[in-house]
């Protein structure tokens, strides 16, 4: 499984709309700055950015995390007790 930055994920998703920064600045209602760091993976943005950004996007929120997590191409999707869950056990 590979997973991609929250950060990076935004960033390839606007590039692939053809959207400049400024048009999701604008319809994600974002500062200038708070998209810098969060495309930048200095920041991670709370929920409620998150779904701000997604909804500019036209992407659900369900959409945007299986993007994150993608399986590399060939590979097996993981079974529960393979993936990693801080805190959880399986038993």
């Amino acid at each position: 499984m590979y997973k991609k930055g929250i950060g990076q994920a935004i960033r390839e998703i606007r590039l692939a709309q053809h959207m400049t920064q400024e048009e999701l600045i604008e319809k994600a209602d974002l500062s200038r700055s708070q998209l810098y760091y969060i495309e930048s993976g200095k920041t991670t943005p709370r929920l409620p950015t998150i779904h701000s950004i997604c909804t500019a996007l036209g992407l659900s929120f369900v959409d945007f995390v299986h993007y994150i997590y993608q399986y590399s191409p060939g590979s097996a999707t993981p079974s529960i007790s393979s993936m990693e869950a801080p805190g959880a056990t399986i038993g």
